[in-house]
């Protein structure tokens, strides 16, 4: 009977002995399975946050887009090149309308110095006008010809010609035919500088909205992956989380199912005592 009550005893100490070693080696197992599974789920991660910097944010979807806005963008520059040398254009002409007025003025026998100081004068702003005009833009305003045609004419009044009244009087319809022909350019000019500048906004506006066109497919494309690295994350560390409250779930009822298993301390004075 003894034989037996010690064999049971030393049969429940090693009983014992292995359960409290199979508890101890429990948590180092579990923590290097859980970290390799963090590290391939981390991994996961990292290589989607890759690919989010490689992106190009959609602008494989917004191709057609871009055409369309480099191709506004070069309008734009072109128009607003043209409106600024129609503008000019309007200022010199309004300028020669008004030295032309005094040249005429001086066209007299006994102001002959002043009239050749203002006939350097117009000559100069004549030569000033730019005619280069691109061919898509604006109606043609003659003002290459009215250039042409006024720096000969103007060249070819000479003061020492004005001996009678009808030499005075042929260098005043010399200067009015000029005026004349910058008078039906500068028309030409008025509604081409509207035109220029109403086209400029047109351009501008649609520009605007290419741009605003292609921000918005890339901002919504740049969302979507910032969601989706978002969404990863939270599953990624749901996943760790239920894993991690898994184990401690199990090890605690492992721990309780064990220990209820476990042999009871031999209480003080029973007979199996004295082979404890």
């Amino acid at each position: 009977m003894l034989t037996f009550a010690t064999n049971n005893i030393f049969v429940n100490s090693v009983a014992t002995s292995l359960v409290r070693l199979t508890q101890a080696a429990a948590r180092p197992n579990f923590e290097l399975q859980f970290n390799i599974a963090q590290n391939v789920e981390l991994d996961r991660l990292d290589a989607k946050i890759a690919k989010f910097q490689e992106s190009d944010f959609g602008q494989g979807k917004t191709a057609l887009l871009r055409v369309k806005a480099n191709r506004l963008e070069r309008e734009l520059e072109e128009t607003k090149a043209y409106s600024a040398t129609v503008k000019t254009n309007r200022l010199t002409v309004k300028d020669l309308q008004d030295q032309l007025d005094e040249l005429r003025a001086l066209a007299d026998p006994t102001t002959t110095a002043e009239f050749d100081s203002k006939r350097a004068e117009v000559l100069e702003t004549l030569d000033k006008l730019l005619t280069a005009r691109p061919g898509r833009l604006g109606a043609p305003d003659g003002l290459a010809d009215a250039k042409a045609d006024g720096l000969a004419a103007i060249e070819a009044i000479l003061t020492n010609n004005f001996t009678t009244a009808a030499d005075v009087q042929a260098a005043q319809d010399a200067i009015d035919a000029v005026r004349s022909d910058l008078d039906g350019s500068l028309t030409i000019i008025e509604i081409n500088n509207t035109l220029s500048v109403n086209l400029i906004k047109t351009v501008d506006r649609s520009l605007d909205q290419a741009k605003l066109k292609i921000d918005d497919i890339e901002i919504a494309e740049r969302k979507k992956q910032i969601d989706e690295i978002q969404e990863l994350h939270a599953r990624t560390a749901t996943i760790l989380t239920t894993i991690s409250f898994a184990f401690e779930a199990a090890q605690a009822f492992t721990d309780s199912l064990q220990n209820s298993l476990l042999p009871r301390e031999i209480e003080p004075g029973s007979v199996l005592n004295l082979f404890a």
